[in-house]
């Protein structure tokens, strides 16, 4: 409904939502405020509380005193509806270059690094890794590259869950085998 084609209210409407105003209005524009965390959205939000109460202050039941719960849950919905129809901006230009980036590597200092020397590998962990279904590999190999459960589920096709019980399924196989043990 259009806020222009709203009816009028009656003189006693007008005058118990005038109470209600001087009452809690801002009591009324604090609780917008909890809900959206910004000064100028608890405007529009207590402003659209407002009006909607006005639309259905006939409904209300409760005396004065108990009005502020009414009134709040109107709020909650106001809250939701503004921010339903919130737009984020598409140009995030602004956002990125007001943040200093770290300078990144030339890839002339990249070439010239050494690769790290690669650690001592027990020769029995390398066989009892190699002696896995490939499955079970992949989901250590994955997860040791430091990948999240999640990926890594996405990997082949299951849940994170069941790439973390996978994985520790294996790694107490070769616990047990003694590969990992120490």
């Amino acid at each position: 409904m259009d806020r222009i084609d709203a009816q009028p209210l009656s003189a006693a409407s007008a005058e118990r939502l005038d109470t209600l105003f001087r009452l809690y209005g801002t009591r009324l524009l604090a609780y917008a405020r909890t809900q959206t965390r910004d000064a100028d959205a608890a405007q529009d939000v207590a402003a659209e509380t407002w009006i909607r109460a006005g639309r259905g202050i006939h409904n209300l039941r409760n005396d004065d005193d108990g009005a502020f719960a009414w009134l709040r849950v109107i709020a909650q919905h106001a809250a939701s509806s503004y921010y339903s129809g919130y737009e984020r901006p598409e140009d995030w230009t602004d956002a990125v270059a007001s943040r200093a980036l770290p300078a990144a590597a030339s890839a002339e200092d990249v070439a010239l690094t050494e690769p790290p020397a690669p650690a001592d590998v027990d020769p029995e962990l390398v066989a009892a890794l190699d002696a896995l279904p490939e499955q079970d590999r992949k989901v250590v190999r994955l997860r040791s590259e430091g990948l999240t459960w999640e990926a890594v589920g996405q990997s082949y096709g299951r849940t994170c869950g069941t790439a973390y019980r996978r994985y520790h399924r294996v790694i107490n196989s070769l616990r047990a085998t003694s590969a990992l043990a120490g």
